[in-house]
């Protein structure tokens, strides 16, 4: 019969990454002893821990460098994943609308990313001009941008005492020099922003 016992190798230490185990078959004629040598738990845990952040690392190496790069037409200036047309010159709310998807854009719709609005606004108060952007309640009872999505109400967005829908014709949303919202006649005319996807190279 096989007699199996566990040794400590002898060429390693306590700290040894392997354990080995003796064994001796008797039933062969003279008797030979083999000795096999495994890891330790101890060394496999870190082996395999090892193999994960390796990949974990991989992974975002590759992820960074093959980041597709954005690029908008020119004059257009990229921020974040879009591209922003501010107009130089002065047109009503509709015609606005229709030149922005003329070129493939929409009239500015501002999503909740506080980042887009504060560089809208500092774009607006820099110029010191007043821009059309994609906002309205001529369609609806309620502000909704141009592509149907409702706008919620952020009393802090507006001028004091606004929307006030004065005479009953205010319905286009204006974005004021002081950088905020107004409702304003759409027949005015103002500068306008218009709004696209950045293209990736």
């Amino acid at each position: 019969m096989a007699e199996f016992k566990h040794i400590q190798d002898s060429s390693s230490d306590s700290q040894s990454n392997f354990y080995c185990i003796l064994k001796e078959d008797t039933n062969t004629r003279p008797s030979r002893t083999r000795k096999d040598c495994l890891w330790s738990k101890e060394f496999c845990f870190l082996l395999i821990c090892g193999i994960i952040i390796f990949f974990v690392a991989l992974l975002i190496t590759v992820s960074v460098k093959y980041k597709p790069l954005l690029s908008c037409k020119a004059g257009w200036q990229l921020f974040l994943s879009n591209c922003y047309k501010f107009s130089s010159d002065e047109k009503n709310w509709q015609t606005a609308r229709s030149s922005c998807s003329g070129q493939g854009a929409l009239l500015l719709i501002l999503g909740k990313d506080s980042r887009e609005w504060d560089f809208i606004v500092q774009h607006a108060v820099q110029s010191s001009k007043s821009y059309w952007i994609g906002l309205t309640d001529a369609i609806a009872a309620n502000w909704r941008w141009v592509d149907g999505t409702p706008y919620t109400m952020n009393s802090s967005q507006w001028e004091p005492g606004e929307p006030n829908n004065s005479m009953g014709n205010e319905d286009c949303g204006e974005l004021t020099k002081s950088g905020k919202l107004n409702d304003a006649r759409c027949s005015r005319n103002f500068n306008f922003i218009c709004k696209a996807p950045a293209s990736e190279n």
